[in-house]
This record gives structure tokens, C-alpha cells and sequence, in this order.
């Protein structure tokens, strides 16, 4: 709570004392005692109602609570963050409603097993390190008789309840802060890790931008304009949202982190010291914009290490380095899943579904957004649904948590209105300030995909990307045009995640002249092409598509959107993306037989006003509704109206399978590790061990339909396909090779 804004350490110290002083106090039972000291078997038949200390705690927290401020909802919140610190958030009538006589009965019992001088030992301890007042056991066996109807009275006030999310925010905040305490209190021992590290940071970028040689080109002028306008901005810390609207290629990704550093220096000034939340919606641009930073970050003198730039996702390394100390894995991975850095690099589900969930692991990292600057990069990667869901979380979370956020973004969604958003830069001068490629509309006419590969076949003096909706047609299409004379290379989700890093680094080297892909490439994957040929969808994915094309402004880029169709005469693209979107780009692009870049910026206002009045924010509204009314989660076969768990940022577009490919030796090393695991039997040191295997064993998992033909062996849940088996399910230029069109799949 120290480095929370003062605002909140006022209004919220004394009730989060309270909550830690009191969410343990149930271990003093005799039950929980004896289950503590005995050894594993014992443990599991000891288990039970009598030994979980999480409801005699919480009831005490309430009681207390009550002594700080009686008239509002603290004494719930505190009753709350500690019932259910070992589990996850329930809808909050729920709360107020499951506790009967049953309950009562139970926790007398317990009250009653406790030790009396241990107790009295306790809470003379308890009452000096600030409880406001002294427990006894007569105290707190009144409060349980009286608990039910003290309890049960908040359902009127839950009923009026005004829509504002300020309480769940507050809830949140203490559920949050209670979280990482408690686990980092446990598991890691040297404590001096949650030391802030103190480094002069404002001018990283200029150090790093001095130190590396930049060729001089039209698009590096505007590279170089662009910063120096954003950098020179004046800024009111007052303001808590920013927009960085520029075309692609013009460096979002340094000019984002450099202004957030000058925003930070600007708060350090005001008593804050704010860490950086630097978010993408994609895994396969992380490693490349992480790597950014650490060259910045060394070109300034320094150890990249974890503790400065720390990069978190569900496939992260299991690794923390702090100051030259590295930590065990089940240390690490409490660092780590409690953000316990400077500039934390991570995915959009990550930051989204700590800001809108009722789980235990999401939700211990949501007291980070407090004093926190958020840099969303390629915003328009949002749902359209959760526009407003968006618009209004991040607006709460900036006022009553003095977070401020950096919109970054090529293709700026109306989530804001202009008005509602500070912008960084002159995005009308800087867009038409461009004329990098041409964009042609072939639209109608649908092509099949051999009509695609005569009407547009790569020539030998130019260099072509293909990116096309589905797998499907991806593999298909680089099946009819593998055998030209030009290098080519496919990519999409089904070759392994190694091989296909090593794809793309290859490409950029400029190892292939064709590159057959899916949308995987479409967004910051930093690669350059003379030509983009994309199969139609909505405006903001054409856009970013286009980004992939001439990004240096060396010579004259072409892209060219198509409509494909398959031997049925249906368009494929309709078999991925949101009809309503797809007619609106239609529209807006039939307009013109071609657009030049400088008009990219009109076409996308244009796009997103028409989007803005087409699609339903109804999605949003329950889920806002959900939020207000703290209702967290729900009963099983209620189909009334979403709860807070309810909330996918990304909807699954078909149910999958994992596969672990054994493509080479390596891959046989790491399974043979994992088989090893597979024997360990406590699960705790099972996960922990894999933990330490699980960067390496991803790079060989793919995710698959599960309704393919030709299934793989299955171990357990997961695919296995060993090398003796490979070209049965596995085709190294291709990927896993699926035998049935019915199985789709996009990506």
C-alpha cells in the first residue's frame, strides 16, 4: 500500500491493516493446528470444513472493519477480500445471502477449540501491531450469533447500488493487495526483491536514439519528427489518457515508451513512482518489442534483468533475475505473476482480464494499475463489442487509481471520442505526409485461389507477402505457387512457434522473396515487402496488413485486397470475421479504383464512424452491469445476464486440442524431461519443475481442431506426435497436415 497515491493510502490504510492483521486468524484453531503438523496423507483426511480458516477469519475482519467506519461498505469489502483469499470472487448478493445457522454452528465450534492463553497471546500481539481493539472469545462468539442478520442487511443496500465502479474497484484493490502480499509473503524469501530499484530512466530512448546510426531517408525525417513532437509536447499530468495515432513504420513503439518515461519523470515530481504496463494483443510481436527495450535499456548501461524488464504472458519463462541474484522457479514465478517490475511487457489478456475477472491469479495483479502507466499498443485490436467496456473500465481505472494510458495505434478506434483523449501527435500532417503504397481495391470480382495465382503470381524484380484469412487457404494457396523459381516460405499457427520465429527472422534477413502467411504477420511483426496481396477483412486489418509493405518508403508499394471464394462460390473471409464489418470495408473501399496512403487516414474515420453506428454495445452494457452490482460470478444455469467471469477478451473460434511436435532431436530431449515430470506425484513439485521446462516445451506445441480427421496419439489431454510418426501429422514446410476441409481454421 506504500506506493499507492496518497488518496488511497488515506481513505484505505487502516481497513487494509486490519484485513492483514486478521485474514489468518483462523489458524488458531485446534483443527487447523492439527492439520498444519501432520503429514500428507494425514493433511487429506483431515481436510474439511472444520480446518478452512477463511470464514472464522473472515467474520472477524468484518467486525473489525466496523470499528473504522460502520457506514459503508468497508466491513463487507474487508469480510470479502478475506473469505475468499484462497479461492475466487463470488456475485456479492451471493455473498450476503449463503450464510446460515449451518455456518454459525461451525464457526462457535471452532471458536471453541481454540487455546485459550494462545489466544490471549495473540491477540495482545495482534492488538499492538494496531487492531483497534482486543479480542477475546466472549466478543467473538457474540459476533457469530449476531453475524446473520448483520450480514443478510446489506442485500438492500447491494439493491441500491448506483452504477458507479468505484466499489468494485475498491473490492478489487483490497482483494488485490491482500493476494500479493500474502503469496509473496510465503514463498519468497528474501524480502529486499520488493525494493524498488532506483534508476534515472527519463532519457533512455535519446541515449539510445544518439547511439544508433539511422540512415538517412525521407521515412526516418519523419521518424526522427515525430519524436521530437511527442517529446516536446507540454504535458499536464492531469491529463489521464493520451493518443498516439501514426501510420505504421513511424516508431510508435520508442516514441510510446520514451513519452511514458517523461510522464513518469513528471509523477516522480508529485511523490508517485508509476511503473509501465506495456501491453500488445499478440504473443508473436512480444519478443520482438521486449527485445526493443532491452537494447534500449543496455545502450543506457545497464542489466536488462527481470526486475527492470520483466515479459509475462502464459508461455513466459519461468525466470527472475534481480541486481545479480537469480530465484528459484516457485520465487520466480510469484515475482513474476505479481509484476514485480519496472516495465512490465505483456499481452492485452493479461491486462484485461486482471482489470475485469473474479479470479484469484488474475485479479492479485490488479493493485499494479494503481499509479501505473499503460501503453496499449495497437488498440484497435479490441473487440468492437467491448468498445464501451473498455472506454469505461479504463476511464475508472485512471481517475480512482491515478492510472494514465497511452493509446498507440495506427488505426484509431473511436473508443474515445477526440475530445476525450490528449493527442501526442499531429496524426493529419504524419499521415499525409506519406505516399509509401498504393492500395487497389479488387473487389468485384471473387477469385478462386488459382485464379489468385494467375491473375497475381510473383515476378522475379519484386518481393510478395500473401495473407490470407484461414490455414486452409494459406497452405492451399502456397501448395500451387511453392514450386516457382523465387524462395518461399510459409507461416501460420500450425508449424511450430520455434520454427516459426526462425521463419520470420529469416524473412527479414531477406531469405525469401514470397512469404505465404495468415493475419498472424499483420500486426508488429516489423517485416518488409514491395507487394501485399490480402484476402478481404475488416478496414483496421487491411490497414495493418498494408504496414507490412514498403515500410521504409525505399521505393513505390502495392497492396492489393482480393475476395476470395472457394469452389462453392462462398467467400472464405465470411467464414472468420463479422459480416457487418466486412460490408462496411466493402463500401468505404469501392469507392475508388485506388487509394493512396495519404488517404488511409480519411478511410479509416469513415470506417469507424459507420462501425461506431452499426454494431451493438450490448455485450458491453451487461458486462458494465455486471461490474456496478459486484456481480462476480454466477450460478450455474442462470442464462439471465452475464457476470464479471462471463468476460473473454478473445472468444474461442473453435474448440482446440494442444500437440506437442517432436521435430527434431531437441524436441525429443525436452518431451523425454517432460515424461520425467509426469512421475513426480505431488503435484506442487510437478509444477514447479515444469515450470522450469515450460518455455522450451512450448516451442514445439501447436494448437489443433479438435474434430480432425487424423488425431494424434494422446497423452493424457495433450497430442503427442513422436519423430517415427512425424510425416504421418506433421509436414515441415507446412505445418500439421490436416486431411479434411471441414476443419477450417484461421491463423
Amino acid at each position: 500500500l506504500s506506493e499507492k497515491p496518497q488518496k488511497i493510502r488515506d481513505e484505505l490504510s487502516r481497513l487494509c491493516c486490519t484485513i492483514a492483521l486478521t485474514h489468518d486468524i483462523g489458524k488458531a484453531t485446534s483443527y487447523f493446528q492439527k492439520y498444519l503438523f501432520s503429514d500428507d496423507s494425514e493433511r487429506q483426511r483431515l481436510k474439511g470444513s472444520e480446518t478452512n480458516h477463511s470464514l472464522f477469519s473472515g467474520l472477524c475482519a468484518y467486525h473489525l472493519a466496523k470499528e473504522i467506519n460502520n457506514d459503508s461498505l468497508y466491513p463487507l469489502f474487508a469480510y470479502i477480500t478475506v473469505r475468499r483469499h484462497h479461492g475466487n470472487l463470488i456475485d456479492v448478493s451471493d455473498e450476503v445471502s449463503n450464510f446460515d445457522n449451518k455456518d454459525a454452528v461451525l464457526l462457535q465450534r471452532q471458536l471453541e477449540s481454540i487455546d485459550d492463553t494462545a489466544f490471549a497471546i495473540l491477540a495482545d500481539k495482534l492488538f499492538k501491531a494496531g487492531l483497534s481493539l482486543m479480542l477475546d472469545k466472549t466478543i467473538i462468539s457474540k459476533w457469530i450469533d449476531n453475524f446473520s442478520k448483520e450480514i443478510t442487511a446489506f442485500r438492500r443496500v447491494l439493491r441500491n447500488l448506483n452504477s458507479t465502479l468505484k466499489n468494485y474497484i475498491t473490492l478489487n484493490l483490497l482483494y488485490s493487495l491482500l493476494l500479493d502480499s500474502d503469496k509473496s509473503d510465503v514463498v519468497v524469501q528474501d524480502q529486499s526483491v520488493f525494493k524498488r530499484r532506483c534508476v534515472e530512466d527519463r532519457d533512455w530512448v535519446k541515449n539510445y536514439m544518439a547511439a544508433v546510426i539511422f540512415p538517412p531517408s525521407p521515412i526516418n525525417s519523419l521518424r526522427t519528427k515525430a519524436y521530437q513532437e511527442v517529446m516536446e509536447r507540454e504535458t499536464n499530468i492531469n491529463e489521464r489518457i493520451y493518443s498516439l495515432n501514426l501510420p505504421t513504420g513511424l516508431g510508435k513503439t520508442l516514441i510510446s515508451l520514451s513519452f511514458a518515461l517523461k510522464l513518469k519523470d513528471q509523477l516522480r515530481a508529485e511523490g508517485a513512482n508509476p511503473r509501465i504496463i506495456y501491453a500488445l494483443p499478440f504473443l508473436s510481436v512480444i519478443d520482438q518489442n521486449s527485445k526493443v527495450f532491452e537494447d534500449v535499456i543496455k545502450a543506457n548501461g545497464l542489466d536488462p534483468d527481470t526486475s527492470v524488464l520483466l515479459k509475462h504472458h502464459h508461455l513466459s519463462e519461468v525466470y527472475y533475475k534481480d541486481r545479480g541474484s537469480e530465484f528459484e522457479p516457485d520465487e520466480a514465478k510469484i515475482l513474476i505473476e505479481g509484476w514485480n517490475a519496472e516495465i512490465i511487457v505483456t499481452t492485452f489478456v493479461q491486462v484485461f482480464h486482471a482489470l475485469i475477472s473474479n479470479s484469484n491469479r488474475s485479479l492479485r495483479k490488479f493493485h499494479r494499475f494503481a499509479d501505473s502507466i499503460i501503453i496499449l499498443d495497437e488498440v484497435q485490436s479490441i473487440p468492437v463489442k467491448y468498445w464501451l467496456l473498455m472506454k469505461t473500465i479504463l476511464k475508472e481505472i485512471s481517475e480512482t487509481l491515478n492510472a494514465h494510458i497511452i493509446l498507440s495505434t495506427a488505426t484509431e478506434p473511436l473508443i474515445f471520442s477526440k475530445d476525450e483523449t490528449m493527442q501526442l501527435a499531429d496524426r493529419d500532417f504524419y499521415f499525409g505526409s506519406l505516399d509509401r503504397i498504393t492500395l487497389i481495391p479488387l473487389l468485384h470480382t471473387p477469385m478462386t485461389l488459382e485464379e489468385l495465382r494467375e491473375n497475381i503470381s510473383p515476378q522475379d524484380e519484386k518481393t510478395y507477402l500473401y495473407i490470407f484469412n484461414t490455414i486452409t487457404t494459406a497452405r492451399k494457396f502456397y501448395s500451387l505457387i511453392k514450386d516457382s523459381r523465387l524462395p518461399i516460405t510459409y507461416l501460420s499457427t500450425h508449424i511450430t512457434p520455434g520454427e516459426r520465429l526462425k521463419r520470420i527472422e529469416d524473412i527479414k534477413e531477406g531469405g525469401f522473396k514470397v512469404v505465404v502467411s495468415t493475419q498472424l504477420v499483420e500486426a508488429g511483426v516489423d517485416i518488409d515487402f514491395d507487394v501485399v496481396v490480402r484476402d478481404i477483412a475488416p478496414l483496421d486489418c487491411i490497414n495493418q496488413s498494408a504496414g507490412r509493405c514498403n515500410r521504409n518508403g525505399l521505393s513505390k508499394g502495392v497492396v492489393k485486397v482480393v475476395v476470395l471464394k472457394d469452389d462453392k462460390d462462398k467467400k472464405y473471409a465470411y467464414r472468420v470475421y463479422d459480416p457487418v464489418l466486412l460490408d462496411i470495408t466493402e463500401k468505404v473501399l469501392s469507392k475508388r479504383p485506388q487509394i493512396r496512403e495519404a488517404e488511409f487516414l480519411q478511410l479509416l474515420d469513415e470506417y469507424y464512424a459507420l462501425t461506431n453506428e452499426r454494431t451493438t454495445q450490448s455485450g458491453s452494457r451487461e458486462i458494465i452491469a455486471a461490474v456496478g452490482t459486484m456481480k462476480y460470478d454466477r450460478d450455474e444455469g442462470d442464462e439471465r445476464r452475464l457476470s464479471i467471469s462471463d468476460f473473454r477478451l478473445i472468444e474461442n473460434d473453435y474448440p482446440k486440442r494442444d500437440v506437442f511436435i517432436e521435430i527434431d532431436e531437441e524436441a525429443e530431449r525436452v518431451w523425454i524431461e517432460f515424461q520425467r515430470l509426469r512421475n513426480i506425484e505431488n503435484r506442487f513439485l510437478r509444477k514447479q519443475a515444469f515450470d522450469s521446462l515450460k518455455a522450451d516445451f512450448y516451442r514445439y506445441v501447436i494448437s489443433i481442431p479438435i474434430n480432425v480427421e487424423n488425431i494424434p496419439p494422446m497423452v493424457g489431454e495433450l497430442g503427442y506426435v513422436k519423430r517415427s510418426l512425424l510425416r504421418d501429422y506433421y509436414n515441415e514446410e507446412t505445418g500439421f497436415i490436416i486431411k479434411d476441409d471441414r476443419s477450417v481454421v484461421i491463423w
